[in-house]
């Protein structure tokens, strides 16, 4: 799982990594992550712009991808915005860098987006090596409310076939309507 979070020293985001060996580090990161609200659940109203987003990794290539393609089928993109992370049901992209561009159900302040994948402990294979190393997300430094996320992955692990994704989260605090902030007065 890597968070990133607004810093509060000069508008700058700071990157924090399950790797991480301090176990106080990762119990209050797993904390945030249930309390904050989460504005890129499919069953809260987001979407993804599958305009924008890349396209879905398909595996035809050799008789192994064939033989697999009996039992497995590619997992579309909105699999991210689902709450359940598992083996294998991750949204995989083709190649090694690629973006997704998600739509919230309201206009959000946002404070982090937490990209989770599963542990080299769990992988059926015994790697990580298709997970999302280097991201960079659009507009989270800027001091206004957005309905669009645009989430870049630039590198993985060392797969070069392809990118998986398994739960993309956005926190931050919506933005109050105009018509509720005039009736304030």
């Amino acid at each position: 799982m890597v968070t990133l979070d607004q810093g509060t020293r000069g508008g700058a985001a700071k990157c924090i990594s399950s790797r991480t060996e301090n176990p106080l580090e990762l119990a209050q990161m797993a904390l945030e992550s249930c309390v904050k609200t989460d504005w890129a659940l499919k069953s809260s109203g987001a979407s993804i712009d599958t305009q924008r987003t890349s396209q879905t990794y398909d595996c035809k290539e050799g008789s192994l991808c064939r033989i697999l393609r009996l039992f497995w089928t590619a997992s579309p993109p909105d699999t991210i915005l689902q709450p359940h992370v598992y083996p294998g049901n991750c949204w995989a992209f083709k190649g090694h860098q690629g973006q997704v561009v998600i739509r919230l159900p309201a206009r959000v302040y946002l404070t982090a987006i937490t990209v989770q994948h599963i542990t080299k402990e769990v992988s059926p294979s015994g790697t990580i090596n298709s997970a999302p190393k280097d991201i960079a997300v659009f507009h989270m430094l800027l001091p206004r409310a957005f309905s669009v996320v645009k989430l870049i992955v630039k590198s993985n692990w060392g797969n070069p076939r392809y990118t998986c994704i398994y739960r993309v989260k956005v926190h931050g605090k919506m933005e109050k309507p105009e018509s509720f902030n005039q009736g304030l007065r």
